[in-house]
């Protein structure tokens, strides 16, 4: 709410106390941006006072440890807990720090809170939370928590219905538009085949982290193709901004003498090769095929029930 404060937590080097103080939805509260580092502190001092309009609000910064913050129940909360120590990344909450349960006891009372989370991270799926999963151009940045009422404000920033206890995927391109797509993890399974119908589909990384494949494939009347992390292929093109949908032009085999055979017949090449449950590498696929022909195609490998496959399509 206007007026309520603001709290970044392990905020580092300030780029999220930035990005907040830019907001002209925060205008009128107090942003408090607290590090335990000093080192931290002074660089994000430094990064707001060059990348904010400092004059619009009122800011502050704190050297602490978080755990000593005492909040309010109308705060509203961003924390980043450190997820590195001398042993390297850590996927467990239960590894991070602060310690995941002594930064869950802190955020429950407040009146909104988002807590970033290593795309990994395993949580239990439950009313007052919603889980986010962020992937730009194909690759998965981050999973974000949002707690109570920031479910309600990104709903309305994002223009979709976040439910409680529901999971999504923010998918950003390179040319910096969002798309999104939002689900349950489905208590049915879709059916699987090994057989490619008429178009092959590829849900975004977004969508397969957020555990939603299925019930993406649930949706648009879909299979999976082989097993539970294998491609999705249907009867009909789908339309999804999540999603790659493209009409199937040969399958068989993926024996590398018969691909390149095929290719040269067909008088192709695969300016994109895509590669689930196999251990073949899709850069070196589009090396090894470029000279194959001059109509550019997608190569799809994965792995069936019984066998692997090879699958084109028309980009």
């Amino acid at each position: 709410a206007p007026g309520s404060p603001i709290f970044d937590l392990c905020c580092g080097i300030g780029g999220d106390t930035a990005a907040m103080a830019r907001s002209t939805g925060h205008r009128e509260s107090v942003i408090t941006a607290i590090d335990r580092d000093p080192f931290m502190e002074a660089m994000a001092t430094e990064n707001l006072r060059l990348n904010t309009p400092v004059n619009d609000l009122s800011l502050s910064f704190r050297c602490d440890d978080v755990l000593n913050l005492q909040l309010t129940n109308d705060a509203t909360v961003h924390i980043d807990p450190d997820r590195r120590d001398d042993a390297g990344r850590k996927t467990r909450p239960e590894d991070y720090s602060p310690a995941w349960n002594l930064v869950e006891q802190m955020v429950d009372r407040c009146d909104a809170a988002i807590i970033k989370l290593a795309p990994a991270a395993e949580l239990q799926d439950r009313d007052g939370r919603h889980r986010l999963w962020i992937s730009l151009a194909g690759t998965v940045r981050e999973q974000t928590l949002l707690m109570n009422r920031s479910i309600n404000l990104a709903s309305f920033d994002l223009g979709i219905s976040l439910r409680e206890g529901g999971r999504s995927a923010i998918v950003v391109n390179r040319e910096g538009q969002a798309f999104s797509y939002s689900g349950n993890v489905p208590d049915g399974k879709c059916g699987r085949t090994d057989q490619p119908a008429g178009y092959m589909v590829d849900p975004d990384a977004a969508v397969r982290a957020a555990g939603l494949t299925e019930s993406f494939a649930l949706g648009h009347e879909l299979q999976l193709l082989g097993g539970p992390a294998g491609f999705l292929t249907g009867q009909s093109a789908i339309e999804s901004d999540v999603a790659i949908c493209e009409p199937i032009v040969w399958s068989g085999s993926c024996d590398d003498r018969q691909l390149r055979k095929t290719l040269r017949s067909m008088n192709c090449f695969p300016w994109r090769v895509k590669t689930r449950g196999v251990s073949q590498n899709p850069n070196i696929l589009e090396k090894r095929y470029r000279q194959c022909g001059e109509t550019p195609v997608t190569l799809w490998i994965g792995k069936g029930a019984k066998r692997h496959y090879a699958v084109m399509t028309e980009s």
